[in-house]
């Protein structure tokens, strides 16, 4: 997921203002798994896209509490102390085109499925003349995953008409994507939204047809494709 900031001094017509051109940087996952059988440490490297400019990037923890429902919050992990998750480093300057890995670990012991998001952010310089400017930043965010011990599996689908009811009665993610659904004459055919489902969650989900509709589920056994 992108994160976007826009920092302005214009007044009054931003398409009037000339912009200051920003090192952009990359990431090379958006997504990172840890599985119980693996080792509880994983790296995603950053890259600085810009061929001229240095690259300052600020990296921040949040554990995402109660993900997927309604009360979910994500709070920063501000106290390294108490951390049971981290990313290190936690300031990183790229050169140009230069890349650097930040190490992402996981210091709780096993017990139940985890979620945490670590936000890279690029950290803009002070200007060096006085004047009207836009700057925009944009920054990244990893999704981190931790697997229960003993990851199971159970997601109860029930349909009623027109109507997808999903639940996920496992104690680990499910990533219910690529949906798709036609109509009687097989035309006329449409993507679904989808979802990432954490243990307990629901989703209710009202289709356009009559007709049956196929699903990928993802979950830590892998992919397949279901039919509801």
């Amino acid at each position: 997921m992108n994160l976007r900031y826009i920092t302005a001094t214009c007044a009054l017509v931003l398409l009037a203002c000339p912009a200051v051109a920003v090192a952009g940087i990359l990431l090379d996952k958006s997504v990172v798994d840890f599985k119980p059988d693996e080792p509880p440490r994983q790296d995603v490297f950053v890259i600085n896209d810009s061929a001229t400019d240095k690259a300052y990037v600020k990296v921040e923890v949040l554990e995402v509490v109660n993900p997927g429902t309604e009360q979910e919050e994500r709070r920063p992990v501000s106290d390294p102390d108490k951390a049971q998750f981290v990313a290190s480093p936690a300031k990183l300057i790229l050169p140009a085109k230069g890349r650097k890995q930040v190490r992402l670990v996981n210091l709780a012991a096993p017990g139940s499925e985890r979620v945490f998001r670590v936000n890279f952010t690029p950290v803009l310089p002070p200007l060096q003349d006085e004047g009207t400017r836009i700057r925009v930043v944009v920054g990244y965010q990893v999704l981190v995953l931790i697997h229960p011990d003993k990851p199971a599996e159970k997601l109860n689908v029930r349909r009623d008409g027109r109507t997808l009811y999903f639940e996920n009665q496992g104690n680990s993610y499910v990533f219910v994507g690529n949906g798709k659904q036609c109509d009687a004459k097989g035309e006329n055919c449409v993507d679904l939204p989808g979802k990432r489902l954490y243990a307990g969650n629901t989703w209710e989900l009202t289709l356009s047809h009559d007709t049956p509709v196929t699903f990928t589920l993802t979950n830590f056994k892998g992919a397949r494709t279901e039919t509801y």
